[in-house]
């Protein structure tokens, strides 16, 4: 990864570490005041469709990903640029999924056990965490002669399917959304 971001050089592991946090502050509020917006306009999608859409930039961010194997150099050496960008559309498809996730397991688990489901979504997120990190060693190719382009085109390549899948699973929840909805019995 190049150390080079916005004209800025800075320590790629910087941008790893903290930019989905900072893309979080800074848009959970705009991302917020749409639902506000658009509700106001009677245009508000409901959760199903939301869920949706947040898919729809997970895969958007996989293609983003896939697609920095384009800008490396011989070294395999890519931009810091657009691999911050599909931060950035990931941490939006995140802000579509889980405040709106977490709002529908208060709504929809009885209300004796609202803590415990609760504890179930943030037991769920550590179990998807997990098969992220097994599924990210999956898609490395290691070893002392493996040039770093090999590791880039063999990550890349994962990040390809995985959005061929978010999409198809984003396409699934939107086509679908008048079902499940009546499955929620009113819940929205």
């Amino acid at each position: 990864m190049s150390h080079t971001l916005l004209f800025f050089n800075i320590d790629p592991n910087v941008v790893n570490n903290s930019s989905n946090s900072l893309f979080v502050i800074i848009f959970s509020p705009l991302i917020g005041l749409l639902w506000l917006w658009l509700a106001k306009k009677k245009m508000e999608p409901n959760s199903i469709i939301k869920f949706g859409v947040g898919f729809l930039f997970l895969a958007a961010s996989f293609y983003i990903f896939f697609y920095t194997r384009f800008f490396a150099d011989a070294n395999g050496v890519t931009s810091l640029n657009l691999f911050t960008l599909g931060y950035l559309v990931t941490t939006i498809g995140e802000l579509c999924l889980g405040p709106i996730g977490m709002s529908l397991v208060t709504q929809l688990s009885p209300k004796k056990l609202t803590g415990m489901m609760m504890g179930m979504w943030f037991l769920a997120s550590a179990f998807g965490q997990f098969a992220a990190g097994k599924l990210g060693a999956e898609m490395s190719v290691s070893g002392d002669n493996v040039s770093l382009l090999t590791k880039l085109e063999s990550y890349t390549s994962g990040y390809y399917q995985l959005a061929v899948y978010a999409a198809i699973a984003g396409v699934f929840l939107i086509l679908f959304s008048p079902l499940i909805k009546r499955l929620m019995q009113g819940v929205s």
